[in-house]
């Protein structure tokens, strides 16, 4: 009986044996890639050596995961970091025992110190790889004190402008063309812009990449913002290329007619720039680069615009951005794996020649070249794109080394910069773990967003978001739909020809049940309230590419819906100012200027109730707090940005403070009745209006809990087209109590209803204007 079965017996051995195997390797690779991706944070945000600095550390992250994955043992592992690190940071060390290893200082210290300053870095938040260039009021920096500076002007954007005044085309559509090309080579960015700057000190900037060698048309349209200050046209060029611009049309649309808006040497034949701003006048812009009328080679005519990069370099020292200072000889000795441990200096001498020890210059040699043919050899594969000419999308996210390098790179910037990490309830090694393994069976740049989506949503931060060039599920059927009383229901219907009302139930999405259907759709979403989680996974889970088809079914009867059109907004529809009756006046915080409200004043004055509908975002008008303050704003510090310079957010130094610090004017309305309404929708800026009504106790607030993040957002790219967006401060309560995750609760909570919502009611506004009425 035993000799008969014994073949069978040695086949399931076998595959048993092959099973363990196999997740023994993939368990390997998981361990290399996060003993990778520890020594990876620690080097490139920590360890102030020159060589550091300089590198490219995408490129570095994808070549280092391919590179250490593979490891079969522990020796391995510590020879493939060393080749990876020696390089970049030649006083690493990598051991088993710290007991019995202690680090040698002789290896940092060089004969004679005089001439050298010490080099380590400081963090206010992070601005290390983040998109810090293209959101110039971030407030976020990173130096590496007493380490050489290398200032490439060309790194930065140039821009050729001509402004105008807006006034007469608010609320209008605008449309701005022009014909360019580039030069010899494709630019790091060149691209038409036009941005409308607003009142309330933001703006909105809308481009089109130009992608040719040859003369082509673009265009560009938009609508000019109410709050608009000024539009200002042109074209940017960022890189070591140049430029040619010509033939600029402006108009505005009147009646379904574009009519023309005069712009001044609209063809350059005659006319010349200007290098500073003059109204009705070309202007430049940029360092680095030169900006001349060709005689020749103009699209139409003779002449047109040429933008060149020159060149221009400048080598400083890092100056502290707060007071402290680490101490020579202070390592970061933490173990990357349960057996080896990484010792590396944060602090370096740094002298003319540079940071000491210097690197051995053919292991960097070697290094760079093999970053070098990675880079080409992505770029092979992912020729220029229609969408995209920037460097990071030559990446292939179907590639896994990228994934993989993706994943690592985004650990780190919330692993060492994330303020509310001791917050959330979150194992973020853990988390690694699940999206480097998922990565190792992705195999689409869809699958990797969906795994950075999964990877980040534990993090409940309601401003993260994560996008990706190659995937346009920018479209949506025609409904919105929410949460209430437990079921998912139709709240809106653009689309006549779809048979659905408002009220109506919406039973099963796709062959699943509403709330299966969501349960995938929230776990991509990062939120902190359950009210803003809905609010983002409502719309999500309507969106995809375009004229694909979703069946829902509602009374059983299963209806098809086609994504044909662009999202449909669930924001407030009522009138900026109304008044209700003798006594109450509405104000549509979300959508009224603050021009509008100071002309509102008189009418303000009369009223014996203010009603404030603050349920998604203010339009730049927080000015209507001073009027309901009695005394100035005495508020310091509920902003605050964290000042790091160890790893692992340990051992914070402190915080940059902020306020609004908003002054009391006249006339005082605080001596009506204030009722702000509120709900999940309401975030960030929103949360800073209200951490005012409430600490200050200015107001009643009705509704629902906001959506418990604010903060500076501290956007960056990641290869192969993807961008993540998340907060980089901490906000408190002005009491100093806990926002995050939390929000602000109303004083009278009130829900949405499925019969409020079939009779279109506002009951919101309904219970503020009965409060008011009291």
């Amino acid at each position: 009986m035993m000799i008969k079965n014994l073949p069978f017996i040695l086949f399931l051995l076998v595959i048993c044996c092959s099973t363990n195997t196999e997740s023994d390797i993939d368990q390997r690779k998981i361990d290399n890639l996060k003993a990778f991706a520890k020594v990876y944070g620690y080097v490139k945000y920590f360890h102030p050596s020159d060589e550091a600095a300089a590198l490219d550390w995408k490129a570095f992250s994808i070549y280092g995961a391919d590179r250490i994955k593979e490891c079969k043992s522990d020796d391995e592992l510590v020879e493939a970091l060393n080749s990876l690190f020696l390089p970049i940071a030649p006083s690493i060390r990598f051991t088993r025992d710290l007991t019995a290893s202690k680090y040698d200082l002789a290896i940092i210290t060089p004969k004679n110190i005089e001439g050298y300053k010490p080099a380590f870095w400081q963090h206010s938040g992070v601005s290390k790889g983040m998109q810090s260039d293209f959101y110039p009021q971030n407030p976020y920096r990173s130096v590496r004190v007493n380490g050489t500076i290398e200032h490439d002007y060309s790194q930065k954007p140039s821009k050729l402008m001509f402004s105008i005044d807006p006034t007469e085309y608010r609320g209008k559509k605008i449309k701005y063309s022009a014909w360019a090309k580039f030069g010899d080579n494709i630019p790091e960015k060149g691209y038409l812009r036009l941005v409308v700057d607003r009142s309330d000190g933001t703006s909105d900037l809308k481009s089109e990449p130009v992608v040719d060698d040859q003369w082509k048309r673009y265009e560009i349209i938009t609508t000019v913002d109410t709050l608009a200050t000024s539009v200002t046209i042109g074209a940017t060029l960022q890189g070591k290329d140049s430029l040619f611009f010509d033939k600029v049309n402006l108009s505005y649309q009147h009646d379904n007619n574009w009519i023309e808006i005069p712009v001044a040497n609209r063809d350059f034949e005659s006319g010349a720039l200007t290098g500073s701003e003059e109204p009705y006048k070309w202007y430049y812009d940029g360092l680095g680069y030169s900006f001349s009328i060709l005689s020749s080679d103009g699209y139409q005519g003779k002449k047109c615009v040429l933008m060149r990069y020159t060149g221009l370099d400048e080598v400083e020292r890092g100056q502290p951005i707060f007071d402290y200072a680490p101490q020579f000889g202070e390592l970061i000795e933490k173990p990357v794996t349960g057996s080896i441990y990484c010792q590396i200096p944060l602090v370096l001498y740094s002298g003319e020649n540079g940071t000491f020890p210097r690197v051995d210059s053919l292991r960097l040699s070697n290094l760079m070249n093999h970053l070098k043919i990675g880079a080409e050899e992505q770029h092979k594969g992912s020729p220029n794109v229609s969408w995209d000419t920037e460097p990071n999308i030559r990446y292939d996210p179907g590639d896994e080394s990228v994934r993989l390098g993706n994943v690592i790179n985004t650990y780190n910037v919330f692993q060492h910069f994330f303020p509310y990490m001791e917050v959330v309830d979150v194992d973020w090694d853990q988390e690694l773990e699940k999206a480097l393994t998922r990565s190792l069976t992705d195999k689409t740049g869809k699958d990797h967003l969906i795994t950075i989506q999964k990877f980040t949503a534990p993090l409940e931060d309601g401003h993260i978001t994560v996008s990706y060039k190659g995937y346009r599920n920018f479209f949506s059927p025609g409904i919105t739909w929410e949460w209430m009383e437990g079921k998912l229901v139709i709240t809106n219907v653009q689309d006549p020809k779809i048979p659905l009302s408002k009220g109506d139930v919406v039973e099963q999405i796709d062959g699943m049940t509403s709330k299966d259907y969501f349960k995938e759709v929230d776990s991509r979403v990062s939120a902190g309230t359950t009210g803003y989680l809905n609010h983002k996974a409502e719309s999500m889970g309507l969106l995809g590419e375009r004229d694909t088809e979703m069946i829902i079914t509602v009374n059983d009867e299963k209806i098809p819906l086609v994504r044909d059109s662009y999202p449909n907004s669930t924001a407030i529809s009522n009138p900026d100012f109304k008044r209700i009756n003798d006594s109450v006046v509405y104000l549509n915080i979300n959508k009224i200027s603050m021009d509008s409200i100071d002309s509102s004043l008189p009418e303000l004055e009369k009223a014996k109730s203010i009603i404030c509908d603050l349920r998604f975002y203010p339009n730049g008008n927080q000015g209507f707090l001073c009027y309901l303050l009695k005394e100035n704003d005495t508020t310091t510090s509920w902003m605050q940005i964290p000042k790091n310079v160890y790893p692992d957010q340990e051992h914070l130094i402190g915080y940059e403070d902020g306020s609004w610090h908003l002054p009391a004017r006249q006339p005082y309305l605080g001596n009506k009745r204030i009722i702000f309404l509120v709900q999940g929708s309401a975030i960030s800026y929103a949360e800073s209006y209200m951490g005012y009504v409430q600490g200050y106790d200015l107001a009643t607030i009705i509704g629902e809990p906001t959506a418990g993040t604010n903060g500076n957002i501290n956007p960056f790219e990641l290869p192969g087209g993807y961008q993540i967006v998340w907060t980089g401060m901490k906000v408190t309560k002005q009491d100093g109590s806990q926002l995050f995750g939390v929000g602000f609760i109303p004083d009278v909570l009130v829900h949405k209803t499925i019969e409020g919502t079939k009779e279109g009611r506002d009951e919101f506004l309904e219970k503020a204007i009965e409060l008011a009425n009291q």
